[in-house]
């Protein structure tokens, strides 16, 4: 496991190389979108990132690969959320919305970002589209 997880906009984020550590910035993160929602990017090796919402009821996740160059990727949500409405997170500075069917519980988006973290690559275990 080696990555970066990166929250807040005036520091350089948390290096995590075992579970210990993800466990740990994950903690301080979820700290931190208790007070504000939020988005939290793990990036690995290459460059490539997945964005994590936290501090609702369900969570969002986003892929960008290194290059920065489509294909991006998003979850495909298997929770519903209240009439339609977009989810909203604080993004370094400014208010992301995505659509209610990004929307997968909090437990399993945590879990995705494990994942990516150990293997580089988007979990097996959710549904991704291309957006």
């Amino acid at each position: 496991m080696h990555a970066k997880i990166k929250w807040r906009g005036d520091e350089d984020g948390h290096l995590v190389t075992c579970d210990e550590e993800f466990r740990h910035a994950f903690s301080e993160a979820e700290q931190d979108a208790a007070r504000q929602p939020l988005i939290a990017v793990v990036t690995v090796g290459d460059g490539d990132s997945l964005s994590i919402g936290l501090g609702r009821e369900v969570s969002v996740l986003s892929y960008v690969g290194a290059s920065g160059s489509p294909p991006y990727f998003s979850s495909q949500g298997s929770v519903r959320v209240r009439d339609g409405e977009g989810v909203v997170f604080h993004y370094y500075g400014h208010w992301s919305e995505f659509p209610p069917s990004a929307a997968v519980p909090v437990e399993d988006a945590v879990e995705a970002a494990h994942y990516f973290c150990e293997h580089g690559e988007l979990s097996p275990q959710l549904d991704w589209v291309e957006v």
